[in-house]
């Protein structure tokens, strides 16, 4: 896998202390930029990736819009060549603290909501909400450098109003334990594509129409 990272991407990996941690970088930067390549019909290697002063992938050689996500073994890419777009995943598992984690991220209408919640779906609501927001913020290009609770995004909307600007919100299909949002300028349908490579667990699933899921 490091074969395929920029010099950059490498010496952070070795930065990484813990084995795992470490690990799950270098799937998800191999994942991305396999998966990009075979978009792009060009070696993996060679692909010149930028960064923005917010931490949005930027591919200045091609007119296409990315956005990459990953949670544990999971890693997940969103290519878009018709505008702006963002994707988060995560994977389910305990959070003992999620109503603490939920005043950090939820407006005042939202944390109304997800008080009557009932108890056995706090996790996943809350890994729900996380991804809509995130997806939308990364959309932004601004990722969590934005504070959370300036967006609502509640949980049912298919549409939200952030910046002055519309994103529209796409839950991507339960695939195990994975809660995801894709977000675009478009009310664009999605195609879900599996990569031909040995990491994570991107599963095959029905294609509709643009923007990509890798």
């Amino acid at each position: 896998m490091r074969e395929v990272l920029c010099p950059a991407e490498r010496e952070r990996a070795e930065k990484i202390r813990h084995s795992d941690l470490r690990l799950s970088y270098l799937q998800a930067k191999f994942a991305f930029r396999t998966i990009l390549a075979a978009h792009l019909h060009v070696p993996p290697r060679d692909l010149q990736i930028t960064v923005s002063r917010f931490g949005k992938p930027l591919l200045p050689a091609h007119n296409i819009e990315v956005s990459q996500s990953h949670s544990h073994d999971w890693s997940a890419v969103a290519v878009s060549a018709t505008g702006f777009v963002g994707i988060d995943i995560e994977r389910w598992r305990p959070l003992a603290n999620c109503l603490q984690l939920a005043c950090h991220i939820m407006t005042d209408q939202e944390a109304r909501t997800f008080e009557e919640i009932p108890s056995e779906l706090t996790v996943p609501k809350f890994l729900e909400l996380w991804t809509r927001k995130e997806a939308v913020l990364k959309c932004a290009g601004l990722g969590l450098r934005q504070d959370p609770r300036g967006l609502h995004t509640g949980w049912g909307e298919p549409a939200v109003q952030f910046g002055g600007l519309q994103y529209y919100l796409n839950a991507l299909p339960v695939c195990g334990q994975l809660v995801g949002h894709l977000a675009s300028h478009a009310p664009q349908k999605i195609i879900m594509r599996s990569p031909a490579i040995t990491i994570g667990r991107l599963a095959e699933m029905p294609c509709c129409r643009l923007p990509n899921y890798g």
